[in-house]
């Protein structure tokens, strides 16, 4: 799909994955979701960091 060597700029992961929430954040907000764009925003900032501490909690 994407071309491979010094030249080409192929995206990570990481950024992929930031690329689609922002997509998803700004189509809820097109789309008059204001509520539901603000709980998308608040799992994706806050779900990483809970889920890391209940792991912690665990061990």
């Amino acid at each position: 799909m994407f071309a491979k060597g010094k030249g080409s700029a192929v995206p990570s992961d990481g950024q992929a994955r930031e690329k689609l929430a922002l997509y998803v954040y700004e189509y809820l907000l097109h789309v008059g979701a204001q509520k539901s764009a603000q709980t998308f925003l608040s799992e994706r900032v806050l779900g990483p960091v809970l889920r890391s501490s209940r792991k912690a909690r665990h061990l």
